[in-house]
């Protein structure tokens, strides 16, 4: 007799990580900022320093052999004292190509996997092996798994409408700063009320935040992984001028674009 179960086997073939950057840093007083709703999560693997981060007033520490994940519109402050020394991760754990299973997360969650391990997936990371990719990326998998287990988390999946999956896509496709609600519900063919409304109940943000979250992730993308500079990525995402664009950055991500650019917004 054989048993199968279509739901499993759609999930199993939905669900994946997408890693938007990654990295060894041994960073120093300069690795302080503000991160205001990101639109990932951060995963940090703590190999020594005195770093923490700031949330309401409270100072958590990230203690060394400690696994953190900040899901996906958390914000907090950051910085450390003298010194930090962690492996980075920015992640959406994602069902189909727009649900961010992490962002029901509300409050951020850490694991202690042991100095062992975070110094083993150290030397994972820095190999060029199409074998040690897979090997991290099935360290993260389980990462992320114990802190669902530890916390008892269950992701929950939900069925976007379609005038709200026609909005993501078209955001995606036309990605600028400039891109107003009424022409992405115009294109859906959809009055702009009843889109924002939809959208909003289903996403948990508003269009135009999601706009501009997409918008700046992309700006983020293009500093990290092109050479492209500061004004170029401004004019091509619909900025117009370099130092707005600067300053809605920094109060994103909470360091400037040439700042990110050089120590990657860890």
């Amino acid at each position: 007799m054989i048993q199968t179960n279509d739901i499993t086997q759609e999930y199993l073939n939905q669900i994946h990580i997408r890693i938007f950057n990654y990295g060894y840093a041994c960073m120093g007083k300069e690795w302080v900022g503000n991160i205001v709703s990101p639109p990932y999560g951060r995963l940090y693997y703590i190999s020594g320093g005195d770093g923490y981060i700031c949330k309401d007033g409270k100072e958590i520490p990230l203690e060394k052999g400690h696994c953190y994940l900040f899901p996906s519109g958390y914000s907090f402050s950051h910085g450390c004292k003298t010194s930090l020394q962690q492996l980075y991760f920015h992640v959406k754990l994602l069902f189909g190509e727009d649900t961010d299973l992490l962002q029901g997360c509300q409050e951020w969650m850490e694991y202690t996997p042991g100095m062992e391990k975070i110094q083993q997936l150290i030397r994972i990371s820095q190999s060029e092996e199409l074998y040690s990719s897979l090997l991290l990326r099935q360290e993260i998998y389980a990462s992320v798994l114990a802190l669902f287990q530890k916390y008892d988390l269950r992701p929950r999946v939900v069925q976007f409408s379609p005038c709200v999956q026609q909005a993501i896509a078209y955001v995606k496709s036309h990605l600028s700063l400039r891109l107003r609600v009424s022409e992405v519900a115009a294109h859906g063919y959809v009055s702009e009320s009843r889109l924002t409304k939809q959208f909003r109940a289903e996403m948990g943000i508003s269009l135009g935040r999601y706009i501009d979250d997409m918008v700046l992730l992309e700006a983020e993308k293009r500093l990290a992984h092109t050479e492209f500079t500061v004004q170029q990525i401004s004019e091509q995402l619909g900025f117009g001028d370099p130092f707005y664009f600067s300053r809605r950055f920094k109060s994103k991500y909470g360091s400037s674009p040439r700042m990110y650019r050089k120590i990657k917004s860890v």
